[in-house]
């Protein structure tokens, strides 16, 4: 079990790293209610259970080695992440169309496509499961390291969550919402860029 904590410590310390999840989260939170934060949550956690399917299926493996496909799979990717970005920049506090964008429309489908489109997170699937669930010979600890990444990022996006939507933070929040939607979008465009030249 030593093994499968540090696992799990590690998941930990990749969904607390500030990217796009949390930059999507914050949003979708901030723009939306706590029922959208949580369903955008849910669309990435998805997102990371396909990931995994396809590491231990050995697909990611193959993405990884068909440079065509992989490079497909990036430029989607980047591509999703500016267009994200350029919406937020582009969006005012005050402007009510900003709720009809397909990220509020859609959480759970802006969550999993911001996590899905991103081939970085496959190729360290591929790295983790090739090593570890390998060497497990336990049917149950091979499930439990299966699901433990979604486990792990639903539940610190949860606490993130609540945290956002408490009472004093949202009123603090929303008197900077759109220095914060400034922000998140230069971010996404940046992590878009970014993946797109990786």
């Amino acid at each position: 079990m030593t093994e499968w904590l540090i696992f799990a410590g590690i998941m930990l310390l990749g969904a607390m790293l500030p990217g796009a999840n949390t930059a999507i989260i914050l949003r979708n939170t901030l723009q939306g209610s706590l029922s959208t934060g949580f369903i955008t949550a849910l669309g990435l956690a998805t997102a990371l259970a396909i990931h995994v399917l396809l590491s231990v299926i050995g697909l990611a493996a193959l993405i990884e080695q068909t440079p065509l496909l992989y490079s497909a799979i990036r430029w989607l990717g980047s591509a999703y992440l500016i267009y994200l970005g350029i919406v937020y920049l582009a969006t005012r506090a005050t402007d009510k169309a900003a709720d009809d964008h397909a990220s509020n429309r859609h959480p759970f489908i802006a969550g999993m496509m911001v996590s899905l489109f991103n081939p970085k997170i496959l190729i360290m699937f591929v790295a983790i499961f090739s090593h570890v669930v390998a060497e497990v010979s336990s049917l149950w600890l091979q499930l439990l390291y299966c699901v433990t990444p979604m486990l792990v990022e639903f539940s610190w996006l949860s606490i993130l969550i609540l945290l956002l939507t408490r009472p004093a933070v949202q009123a603090t929040l929303k008197r900077v919402q759109t220095a914060i939607e400034r922000v998140i979008g230069g971010g996404l465009i940046l992590l878009g860029i970014k993946l797109g030249l990786s």
